[in-house]
């Protein structure tokens, strides 16, 4: 055979143009090999789905659609609920059928435990809770007392602060001609309001101090998702680092950000503010039973960047999306301000925080524009053993695609799924709706683990903008909002709004 070999490749044989074809097929044979070898996992899932071309799969029609949710929720009305997709070498698996992802996510969830990663972060941001892999657990059992009842509590006059520096900015142009982008003015908000009540910064961010922090933060969630899936193609992480550094969207600012408020704490001393960064210092000192540090110091990086930029993210998103939907349906907004009203004259001697967590008004308006807008549009999960789905055999490493964003406008299972109807969350079509049809938050053990602090947040602001304030379209709304999907979905173009006094 090598003689063989080393004949077709003698100078002689290739000026022969029947062995010139000869290799040349053979090169052209490998390529495609190389190209589709990771195609052969589509035979053992046995499902439905775009045929995928060599190297890149299906990425060049993906790119036909304004974010991959949307060409999620375009494929499961052509292929079903449970079909594959290939962005790249490899096919992923897409369940938007709501009972086998109870099963993937709580029954067999031990076989789902990790989230897929297309690319190795860098460290230390690859320690974060939500890329984790084997020491997720022991992370967020050490970071789930941060997220009590009673800790909580202890954030709300920080929140409330905040709080009163956006009404002071909107009573300056109420009642005005002026339009105003709640996007920014939200993001200023969400962003001042995680430095103060995780971090013990006071920032002053919607003061107009701090503002590079917030365009790095916004420019890190700005990139789109499908130029994210690049890494995902040959060399692809190579190309995706240099278009993310191209843009100036290294997250190293934000590390070394991290770095200098944990050297300031560390330097006055963990007496103060029991938040976040108090508690995970802390935790720094302790061992587990195994004699291991409970969190290492670039654990405590990690998680203090990921709070950080998730914090802020996806709370002004919810709260832009909100405001969004009850400019555009003023009667939605003026029951819920009724709603409010009653609420707090009927709890005179209760704080605003506990008030607003049971206005069910409130907290359905909430869900529905999570529902419209979900702030994660697809997360996955890797299978980490061969696995049977319902008749589908998962090979080990298969990513699973939990599409939320189609889950939650799925005609199906939402009547007249497009419009906005709070509605739609209390009464007879919340008890007969499957749980696993609205995930904004994810299920099962690893789902958001700042939920409530979000949610709290959220509900705060709303309840004390709302009693004051209305927030109406004007001519410079955007009817339909335009979205992008980066990290997270978010308005385009920002939203638009003029703000009214009420009498």
């Amino acid at each position: 055979m090598m003689e063989l070999l080393q004949q077709m490749l003698s100078l002689e044989s290739l000026a022969h143009p029947a062995a010139i074809a000869s290799l040349l097929l053979l090169v052209v044979l490998f390529l495609y090999w190389c190209g589709t070898r990771g195609f052969a996992d589509l035979k053992k899932l046995n499902v439905p789905g775009p045929k995928p071309v060599p190297f890149l799969g299906n990425f060049l029609e993906a790119r036909k659609y304004n974010g991959l949710h949307l060409m999620y929720l375009d494929y499961v009305k052509k292929y079903g609920k449970v079909f594959a997709i290939c962005l790249g070498g490899r096919p992923s698996l897409v369940v938007a059928d709501p009972e086998l992802l109870k099963q993937i996510m709580i029954k067999d969830f031990s076989n789902f435990r990790n989230r897929f990663q297309i690319r190795k972060l860098p460290h230390p941001l690859n320690k974060n809770i939500f890329n984790a892999k084997d020491t997720w657990k022991r992370i967020r059992n050490t970071l789930t007392p941060t997220f009590s009842a009673g800790k909580m509590k202890l954030m709300v006059p920080l929140i409330e602060k905040s709080c009163d520096t956006l009404m002071e900015k909107l009573d300056k142009i109420a009642d005005s001609d002026e339009s105003v982008d709640m996007l920014d003015w939200f993001s200023k908000l969400t962003l001042e309001v995680i430095l103060s009540t995780a971090f013990g910064v006071d920032a002053n961010i919607q003061m107009g101090e701090n503002t590079d922090m917030l365009e790095k933060a916004k420019a890190l969630f700005r990139i789109p998702r499908i130029v994210r899936q690049i890494a995902r193609l040959p060399f692809g992480s190579s190309l995706f680092r240099l278009v993310s550094s191209l843009r100036g969207n290294q997250p190293g600012y934000f590390v070394g950000l991290v770095k200098e408020i944990i050297k300031t704490r560390r330097q006055q001393g963990l007496t103060g503010r029991k938040d976040l960064l108090h508690l995970m210092m802390v935790a720094n000192d302790e061992t587990t039973v195994e004699g291991v540090s409970r969190l290492a110091d670039d654990e405590i990086v990690a998680q203090s960047v990921i709070f950080l930029l998730a914090g802020y993210e996806t709370s002004s998103n919810t709260l832009a999306f909100t405001l969004y939907y009850l400019a555009v349906n003023p009667d939605v907004q003026d029951k819920l301000r009724t709603e409010i009203k009653e609420a707090l004259e009927s709890n005179t001697d209760t704080p605003l925080y506990e008030v607003a967590q049971n206005i069910e008004y409130l907290d359905c308006v909430i869900k529905e524009s999570q529902r419209l807008c979900p702030p994660a549009t697809g997360p996955s999960r890797e299978c980490s053993e061969d696995y049977d789905l319902n008749g589908i055999h998962i090979p080990a490493g298969t990513e699973i695609v939990i599409p939320i964003y189609a889950l939650h406008h799925d005609a199906d299972a939402w009547e007249d799924s497009e419009k906005f109807d709070p509605e739609r969350f209390r009464g007879p079509a919340k008890d007969i709706r499957h749980a696993f049809q609205f995930l904004p938050f994810g299920a099962g053990p690893r789902n958001c683990i700042g939920m409530r602090f979000a949610l709290m947040e959220i509900k705060i602001t709303l309840a004390r903008i709302l009693m004051k304030y209305k927030f109406v379209q004007s001519p410079e709304t955007q009817v339909p909002l335009v979205t992008h999907l980066g990290l997270t979905l978010s308005a385009r173009d920002g939203v638009s709004v003029r703000v009214e006094s009420m009498a």
